[in-house]
């Protein structure tokens, strides 16, 4: 048990010492775990955090070949780096094992982008659902693909965040980088009529300042927009994997395909790199107008 024992303080002080989130700390518990059970199985009992190598790692890694998908094994070996740092920052290892661990590749497959009549057909289904959702979920996709905000970011707005004189919508992204992100006119008239006759009615008794609420009153989650996006993109017969991040990717390549200069959407979309941003120039150059849905 001193490999659980082990990873339950290490777990804690990611908690105490780095304030991670909880979703998070969940994800390395789930991963270590594993590797602890594994550890128990095959190792004799007096092996101990000192003793064990790379050779030791390479074969757990191994292990898990054909099992998890590159992905999966790679999210795996990072929390096992960050692991056997702290261990031997606590001088519970004579070296770090893992320094050489290599994470498999990982195909990264190019994103769905939808085109503007998707996305409105995508609106417009979430705009049959039952009543007071239906009025939510407008507002957030719209807002998401009027900013071109990550799911996060949208779901953490505060009604302050929200200025309507000067149409934009301020958030924090990766890196605690703050921006301004403006809003459309559809965004806003969707975003009004969600506040004066939806959120009230979801808020109760509470008294939150977040602008996106679930039927009980608290912050809407991550989980459950991603699930309602499928859901409506089925819905609406639109084909692929279409996920709110998929509204983000879209609003780059409409917007660079409009002719917006592409620095500019780079600091509309918080991306630290322009190579980031570069990625949605489209090479065949296609010509596209933003559709105005006045």
């Amino acid at each position: 048990m001193q490999w659980h024992a082990t990873i339950q303080e290490f777990l804690s002080s990611l908690q105490t010492e780095r304030n991670t989130s909880a979703n998070t700390v969940m994800a390395y518990r789930n991963d270590l775990s594993q590797f602890a059970d594994y550890l128990n199985t095959t190792l004799a009992p007096e092996m101990d955090w000192a003793r064990l190598t790379q050779n030791h790692l390479n074969e757990y890694v191994a292990s898990m070949a054909g099992k998890y998908a590159a992905s999966t094994i790679a999210r795996k070996i990072a929390a096992l780096k960050t692991l056997f740092h702290w261990l031997n920052q606590k001088d519970l290892t004579p070296d770090d094992p893992s320094t050489r661990l290599k994470p498999p590749r990982i195909e990264k497959k190019a994103p769905l982008i939808m085109s503007e009549d998707e996305v409105f057909k995508l609106f417009e289904s979430a705009s049959r659902a039952p009543k007071p959702r239906n009025l939510r979920d407008r507002a957030l996709l719209e807002l998401i693909y009027s900013t071109g905000m990550r799911v996060s970011e949208a779901i953490a707005l505060k009604l302050s965040d929200v200025d309507f004189e000067a149409a934009t919508a301020r958030c924090e992204g990766k890196g605690s980088r703050q921006r301004a992100a403006p809003l459309t006119s559809q965004a806003m008239a969707a975003l009004k009529d969600y506040l004066d006759n939806a959120r009230t009615e979801m808020l109760g008794q509470n008294a939150g300042e977040y602008i996106f609420l679930n039927p009980v009153g608290t912050r809407l989650t991550r989980q459950a927009i991603w699930l309602t996006t499928r859901q409506y993109a089925k819905n609406a017969n639109i084909d692929g994997d279409v996920t709110p991040h998929t509204l983000r990717h879209s609003r780059a390549v409409h917007m660079l395909r409009a002719g917006e200069d592409v620095r500019r959407v780079q600091e509309w979309f918080g991306h630290a790199n322009l190579a980031t941003t570069q990625m949605y120039v489209q090479k065949e150059n296609k010509p596209a107008v933003l559709v105005n849905r006045d």
